[in-house]
């Protein structure tokens, strides 16, 4: 159930990043940079770019890790400031969210995600910031608010993780039929025996559970 990304996606969304930044087409900038000094320095200049934005991030990693809110809120502004529109950037506000989170500072993590829902352009940063702020809602007993965050559509790759929050929020509301079926549709793309796995399950037995009792009694 954990919708963070992977190392994988997070490599995937910042090598586009840096390819749409010159890096890995320089080439065809070559006819408009003078010589091959200048086609060297511009290579040099995007190469430093990214590894500078890798370096603040892996420092706003370790500032969340640590809890330290202060000192994240500063390498997030710095973030912002130099390298607006990266991936890093993006991934640094999902991190911020995750922090206020953590201390259950609901409305200030609901105003990260929401800038990430504007500003990237990556759909996987939006479906992550989507998924954050329904089990927000989730928390705050508003399952309805949940439920339209995530919409009708289902992205494939996070399938399981939404069928699991709606059918958090249909047992919410009272709607255990729905919830019933999230749960069956999240179970069908889970592994057995991890973690998300057995804790639907649980779930999905439970409603299963109560329908006999029902029946009996009747």
């Amino acid at each position: 159930m954990n919708d963070n990304l992977t190392d994988q996606q997070q490599a995937e969304i910042v090598k586009k990043w840096l390819k749409d930044n010159g890096l890995f087409i320089v080439a065809s900038f070559g006819i408009a940079i003078s010589g091959v000094f200048g086609l060297q320095y511009f290579q040099e200049s995007n190469l430093k770019q990214a590894e500078n934005a890798s370096r603040l991030y892996a420092e706003m990693e370790f500032a969340v890790r640590q809890q330290r809110l202060s000192q994240a809120q500063t390498i997030l502004q710095q973030m912002d400031n130099d390298f607006s529109g990266s991936a890093y950037q993006i991934q640094s506000h999902l991190s911020m969210a995750k922090l206020f989170m953590d201390s259950l500072d609901y409305d200030n993590a609901i105003t990260q995600l929401e800038f990430v829902l504007e500003q990237a352009e990556d759909e996987t940063f939006s479906t992550v910031a989507r998924q954050r702020i329904a089990r927000i809602y989730i928390e705050k007993s508003q399952y309805q608010a949940a439920l339209d965050m995530l919409g009708d559509r289902t992205p494939e790759a996070f399938s399981a993780q939404y069928e699991i929050i709606k059918g958090d929020a249909y047992m919410g509301i009272g709607d255990m039929s729905n919830a019933k079926a999230s749960y069956e549709i999240a179970l069908e793309s889970l592994s057995p025996g991890s973690f998300s796995y057995d804790f639907t399950k649980m779930k999905f037995d439970q409603i299963n559970q109560t329908d006999e009792n029902e029946d009996t009694q009747s």
